[in-house]
């Protein structure tokens, strides 16, 4: 339904009331009550006691007879005939009210009637009545108001009557309440509403209302009306600073300028024009935020001309095809337009100036030739729209500027390293911008340079203009250097002492020498993804990689007589030396050597060079168990190539008697993948079990880090799925079960994965997750252990349990955590012999799982971080209380050999407080030490009620 707004309103409008009908709710009886306003018309309902309360509350102020309404009925209240007189005597009574209060309605009775929801009068003194009580706090605190296009409606509407502000004699609800706090007023919110309010017939975007009581506004926020009933929003130009408009207008126009209705032709205040004009328009003097999304706005029209301080301009989710007048906002700094229709941005510099800040998000643009000139753009939303061509990129590839870009979801995504060749289409600048919400990590740096450097190449070879080559080599005769010149890159490398042959010297003294080192020092690398036309290498005391781009013969042909000369130096000079790595504990492979690993790497890598065919797929560091001797943890670095998995392991481990290969005094089993059964994944993916055809060829792995094995895991069948296809095994040989098993290979199957190459793949069954939830379930007591089901395991993680003995030498030791809803545990597990192999013909002499420890989580006290030189480290700190629902105390000192003097109580695990127990594990994945944190903290927080401290110890 529509109203006709007039301009003076004289006449109070007809109020009607009448019972419609009645309904039984439960034991009682509730009438329908509908009250009619002029055009206005809702619905309340009362049940009889609600009348009788009514009716106390007026006699009580003497306005009407006791005797008015109709007397209770104890008996039969619900009776067809008895709510049927009683309804039309209460329609009686409630109409006889009205006639007695034609203009001051008394407060019980209008709210009663819900007029306070519905009538003009009743809204703007229920109004007044709050803001008497509330508005100077509001007005001091600076908060948002809200109110509903019906208010305003009716706060206009009572500004045209020609009554009293006050008429029911209340000073409370005087309406001159509401005009001082609308005059003071800094911030507004008006929300309206679709489709009918409450239970009346009134449509709230129908209704009119005025803005110019609003006299000191900074900002306002208007949604869900129409621009057609906002009336006086002009009179806002001088004051507001932030304009906010959703869901309500088709043009930019209706709003800005809504004087253009009337007026056919204008002109902004202060602009200079050469025709007549019917009208010129004040302009927003103080607006610096517009924000007109989510509406139905197809084009920027003329209308922004008076807006010319604004810097922030939101038109995201609207209907725009096409960007134009933005030429006129010279200050403009930040500009949505995410999630409209545009699908191209021609010379986009012209209309958006110097803008810092532009979303472009959610359009359907597949070229960016517009956008290369925004030379102060810093952040750059492009997702969600239709880009598939790396070449795109480039030319916003020079913006000195840009810091974020955003691609994500663009159909160039699924391209193979999208990242790295994207960052590198901003040349010497990739490490500065931030792609897709994720900064640029070092290795992808290294990739960009890799791509810089053969686009460089590629460049230089297609021009043919440059005569002089940068690559000069000497005569691998002449001595015992290699002499490099780029011209464009400077090195020098003044600590490097050797001694120079005579017959070099001359040459020396003829040329710019940048770069100078012996054979012994250089390493050739062969990497994969390098063009014929590159040639890399680096030194082995350093860590820095140089590349040389040049005709491709002439690389091959420098490249095959400096290998020629490495090798026959370093078998006279003994370039592959001995390598001592110790490790005297399991930390220190945790920590990572990384100091020793490209000597290590290298160096094995030569022994290996021979083999065109064979490359390295994966490396990876890690502690290994081998099966014959399961008590040893030994220090190793696993290297997954394409034909065999290489063990590099510490020298220790020669002591053992089980190897398969010695490189320069690394010990090094070897197993190929040919010969590989299956694979053994454990709990959580914490570890993974090698296993061949003998014990000598069962390696566990212990990654401690669930994304590491993953990754291995994904390489590892790569690499197999390059092997060749071994021919089914003939029918004799099969037996008889085997001959109706149907393997499905390549398919999950309880738990296995058959993989194409016939090695299995098997992950950890309900089966083990049960018995190890046994196990640590049948300490409790009893009444808890029987009910084990709700005994769940939350987390399993490998670490290492950090003991100080009186001669301050940490001492640490291999544990397995479990971390349950209700306590924590540290056990010793054998991780190599279990499952058992197809040849085991007896069970191993340790049991899988030997539980050492276990604490309530209730009693811990605190959590400190850090322990000594080990960030990794942390120290839960237990209340040495005896817990009930376990059955002994569980410390080392308990399960410690008869020989062995048992500590005291309170320091079974490493020295605390008196009172205090101290549990110092040493969590290797920071991922996994973070999630074991937050586990903590929140079961603790279950059970006490409160935060778990956590401590900083340094």
């Amino acid at each position: 339904f529509r109203m006709e707004s007039v301009p003076f309103q004289e006449e109070v409008p007809e109020r009607k009331v009448c019972i419609v009908g009645s309904e039984l709710v439960e034991n009682y009886t509730v009438y329908i009550i509908e009250v009619t306003d002029g055009e206005h018309r809702w619905t309340v309902k009362h049940r009889y006691s609600d009348f009788h309360e009514l009716h106390e509350k007026l006699t009580a102020e003497k306005k009407v007879d006791k005797r008015l309404l109709p007397p209770k009925k104890m008996l039969g209240k619900n009776s067809k005939s008895l709510v049927e007189r009683r309804q039309k005597e209460l329609e009686l009574y409630l109409q006889t009210l009205l006639l007695q209060f034609p203009q001051a309605t008394p407060s019980p009775l209008a709210y009663f009637l819900n007029f306070h929801l519905y009538e003009i009068n009743g809204i703007t003194a229920a109004l007044a009545e709050e803001l008497f009580h509330k508005g100077e706090q509001l007005l001091q605190a600076g908060e948002v108001f809200s109110l509903s296009p019906l208010q305003l409606y009716s706060i206009s509407q009572q500004l045209r009557l020609a009554k009293p502000t006050c008429c029911n004699g209340d000073a409370k609800t005087d309406l001159g309440h509401i005009l001082d706090f609308t005059c003071r007023l800094r911030y507004l919110k008006i929300s309206g509403t679709r489709g009918s309010v409450g239970t009346s017939n009134i449509q709230e975007s129908s209704l009119p209302f005025d803005l110019s009581v609003f006299k000191s506004l900074l900002q306002i926020e208007i949604s869900e009306c129409s621009s057609q009933q906002i009336q006086g929003l002009s009179s806002l130009r001088s004051s507001l600073a932030t304009m906010s408009i959703h869901r309500t207008t088709e043009t930019m126009m209706s709003i800005l300028v809504p004087e253009a209705s009337e007026f056919s032709q204008w002109e902004p205040e202060g602009a200079e024009s050469g025709c007549p004009v019917t009208a010129v328009i004040p302009v927003w003097r103080n607006l610096t935020t517009l924000d007109m999304s989510h509406n139905c706005i197809s084009t920027i029209d003329s209308s922004v001309k008076l807006i010319r301080k604004v810097e922030f301009l939101d038109l995201s989710y609207n209907q725009l095809s096409s960007v134009e007048n933005l030429q006129h906002l010279y200050n403009l700094v930040h500009v949505d337009l995410s999630y409209n229709s545009l699908r191209v941005l021609e010379a986009a510099h012209t209309r958006l100036g110097n803008i810092k800040t532009l979303s472009l998000a959610g359009n359907l643009l597949d070229q960016l030739t517009g956008l290369s000139k925004l030379y102060s753009l810093v952040n750059l939303d492009l997702s969600h729209n239709q880009l598939a061509q790396l070449e795109e990129i480039r030319k916003i590839g020079s913006l000195p500027c840009l810091e974020k870009l955003n691609l994500s979801s663009n159909p160039m995504c699924i391209i193979p390293d999208y990242r790295t060749k994207v960052l590198a289409q901003f040349g010497d600048r990739a490490a500065e911008v931030c792609l897709d919400c994720t900064m640029t990590t070092e290795k992808e740096l290294d990739t960009v340079e890799v791509l810089k450097a053969i686009q460089k190449a590629k460049e230089a070879k297609d021009r043919k203009s440059s005569g002089e080559k940068k690559v000069h080599t000497l005569n691998p005769t002449a001595g015992d250097q290699f002499i490099l010149s780029v011209s464009t890159h400077s090195l020098h490398f003044k600590d490097l002492t050797c001694k120079i042959h005579p017959s070099v010297e001359e040459v020396l003294s003829g040329l710019q020498m940048d770069l100078l080192l012996p054979y012994s020092q250089l390493l050739l690398s062969s990497r994969a993804e390098l063009p014929d036309s590159c040639l890399a290498f680096e030194l082995q005391s350093g860590s820095t990689c140089w590349y040389i781009f040049s005709e491709a013969e002439e690389l091959q042909q420098t490249r095959t007589e400096l290998t020629a000369l490495i090798q026959v130096r370093g078998q006279h000079r003994n370039i592959l030396k001995p390598l001592n790595l110790t490790y005297k504990m399991p930390v220190t492979l945790i920590l990572g050597p990384r100091r020793h690993f490209p000597t290590l790497f290298y160096s094995f890598m030569c022994d290996l060079y021979q083999s065109e065919a064979e490359e390295v797929r994966q490396v990876l560091w890690l502690s290994v168990v081998l099966y014959k001797s399961p008590e040893a943890e030994l220090t190793c670095c696993l290297l997954l190539s394409t034909d065999t998995i290489y063990f590099l392991l510490e020298d220790s481990a020669t002591t053992l008697g089980h190897h398969s290969g010695r490189i320069k005094d690394i010990y090094t089993p070897i197993l190929l993948l040919s010969e590989l059964l299956s694979i053994n994944v454990g709990l959580f993916d914490q570890y993974f079990r090698i296993v061949g055809h003998s014990a000598d060829h069962i390696v566990c792995c212990l990654s401690r880090d669930s994304y590491g094995t993953s990754v291995f895991l994904q390489e590892l069948m790569s690499a197999l799925s390059l092997q060749q296809q071994l021919p089914p095994p003939e029918p004799s040989d099969q037996d008889f079960y085997s001959q109706f098993t149907n393997t499905n290979t390549g398919k999950m199957q309880n738990y296995e994965l058959v993989h194409s190459s016939r090695v299995k793949f098997i992950y950890p069954s309900e089966e083990e997750m049960g018995d190890l939830t046994f196990i640590v379930a049948e300490r409790k007591t009893p009444a808890i252990a029987a009910s084990s089901r709700s005994f769940n395991i939350l987390l399993y993680l490998l670490v290492f349990q950090v003991r100080t003995s009186f001669s301050l030498i940490p001492d640490f030791r291999e544990k397995t955590l479990i971390l349950t809803s209700t306590d924590v545990f540290l056990l010793d597990e054998d991780y190599v012999s279990y499952p058992l192999p197809d040849f085991a013909k007896e069970p191993p002499s340790r049991e899988r799982y030997q539980l050492r420890e276990a604490r309530r989580i209730r009693d811990l006290d605190r959590v400190l971080l850090g322990y000594q030189t080990y960030p990794q480290a942390l120290t839960l700190v237990f209340d040495d209380l005896p817990g009930p629902d376990l059955l002994c105390h569980l410390t080392m000192d308990h399960f410690a050999a008869g020989g062995e003097e048992a500590q005291p109580r309170g320091g079974g695990s490493n020295g605390g407080a008196e009172g205090e127990v101290q549990w110092c594990v040493f969590v290797p994945g920071a991922d996994s030490r973070e999630r074991l944190i937050s586990l903590l903290a929140r079961q603790w927080e279950a059970l006490c009620s409160r935060e778990l401290p956590v401590e900083l110890t340094g």
